[in-house]
């Protein structure tokens, strides 16, 4: 039985294929292959054909991983069976190398496969099909040589853990606080998510559709996802917009009520525009559906991706009318927006202890409206340092980058003029 992976790679190209091709943990590279390419060289050749296509920038390459069972496999055929996977699936466009572990319990293979072709120039093209397509091709060869293979549901749950199902699941669970105006809101929010809930005395679980295993979100996300701090989010969050049972997103972000939008498409009699919309009936040209074809259903993969729209959006505002233009005028205004939220803060904690002690519900009631104001100034200033934190981060990753690229360079060119003076 063999478990297969493959995700992109930002970082050193070097680095991974001096990992790969480690003489210690490949019988001192006995079980080290090249395909389209020479192991101790790869790394030059892949780099020449990103350059030959113009393509040095992105994604450095996609690390795939294949581990069998323990004592299922020997070291020759888990090396020959990555041999044949690699051939068949990438053999033909790609460069890369296939190496086999034997350090651990789990013999593994390793796939480093550049991401640029040398034979067209396209860029590796990894998706659900592709890897789907991996997996298929992993089963067979598994097959042929008599090993046991996952059944399907096994798989499920082994892609229930992966990283991206988790943050799919964390992104929905804030726009569930975000948008819920008390706990029950929140439960069915997650609902017409397509989740499906398990709510059990102090515990809360959630899983989707076609994974088989529940999450418990406490445990997995911190406790700040704990059923008392969701609640404490959702009464200091308090949503703007009253939610749908059946969510929808305007495209164009405006947020606009869709009373508003309707009296657009849908003008008042005795108009020039209501003529226009008559006459459009007539003919069968589009009215109703041009409010429909503005909207969106919400789904976790949009929620993800709102989040980064918005992140970057938030971002450039804050810049712009602050007028920051530094590092250092970033880092004076951050100081500046902290001396106006922990006081505020402070404030707001007390109350919470206040709201613990408190023995009627009316007293607790109006601890709550107390709460939600104080919650009303600091939630700005809150996405303002939060908007600061992640320009810091992207500012060292920019500086990372950019420092990579001109030690590569540099190197690059030392290589090369020891080729030539060699000559």
């Amino acid at each position: 039985m063999a478990i297969t992976k493959i995700w992109k790679f930002k970082s050193r190209l070097d680095q991974l294929i001096e990992y790969a091709i480690n003489g210690k943990k490949t019988e001192e590279k006995l079980y080290v292959s090249g395909i389209n390419c020479i192991p101790d060289t790869a790394f030059y050749e892949m780099k020449n054909v990103k350059k030959q296509f113009f393509k040095t920038e992105g994604i450095e390459c996609f690390h795939g991983i294949q581990s069998f069972v323990k004592d299922e496999v020997t070291p020759e055929q888990a090396h020959e069976i990555g041999v044949k996977l690699a051939n068949e699936l990438w053999g033909e466009k790609f460069q890369l190398i296939v190496s086999t572990h034997l350090n651990t319990d789990n013999i593994h293979n390793h796939f480093v496969i550049n991401s640029v072709s040398f034979l067209d120039g396209k860029r590796f093209c990894n998706t659900k099909r592709d890897y789907a397509l991996m997996r298929k091709t992993s089963d067979r060869l598994c097959k042929e040589y008599g090993l046991s293979v996952l059944k399907q549901e096994e798989k499920y749950n082994k892609y229930a853990t992966s990283n991206l199902y988790k943050e799919l699941m964390r992104d929905s669970i804030d726009y569930a606080i975000a948008s819920s105006k008390d706990y029950d809101e929140f439960i069915q929010i997650l609902k017409d998510l397509d989740y499906i809930i398990t709510d059990r005395n102090n515990s809360l679980s959630i899983r989707r559709e076609p994974y088989k295993r529940n999450t418990r979100i406490e445990k997995q996300f911190g406790k700040n996802y704990s059923k008392n701090n969701i609640f404490k989010r959702i009464l200091e969050t308090q949503a703007t917009f009253p939610y749908s049972p059946n969510p929808y997103l305007l495209i164009n972000r405006t947020y606009k009520s869709c009373n508003n939008i309707r009296e657009k498409y849908h003008p008042r009699k005795g108009t020039i525009l209501y003529l226009i919309f008559h006459y459009k009936k007539l003919f069968g040209i589009k009215t109703e559906n041009d409010l429909k074809s503005n909207l969106t259903r919400i789904t976790p993969e949009l929620i993800r991706e709102i989040k980064k729209m918005d992140e970057y959006s938030n971002q450039a505002k804050l810049l712009a009318t602050n007028n920051i233009n530094t590092e250092e005028e970033l880092l004076n205004f951050e100081k500046s927006i902290y001396e106006k939220i922990n006081p505020l803060k402070s404030e707001r904690e007390n109350l919470w202890k206040k709201h613990k002690k408190a023995k009627t519900d009316a007293e607790k009631k109006d601890i709550e409206k107390q709460i939600i104001d104080i919650s009303k100034n600091i939630t700005p200033l809150a996405e303002q340092i939060k908007c600061c934190n992640n320009i810091t981060n992207r500012l060292s990753k920019i500086k990372n980058f950019e420092l990579k690229n001109s030690l590569e360079i540099e190197h690059f060119e030392n290589e090369t003029q020891k080729i030539y003076k060699e000559k």
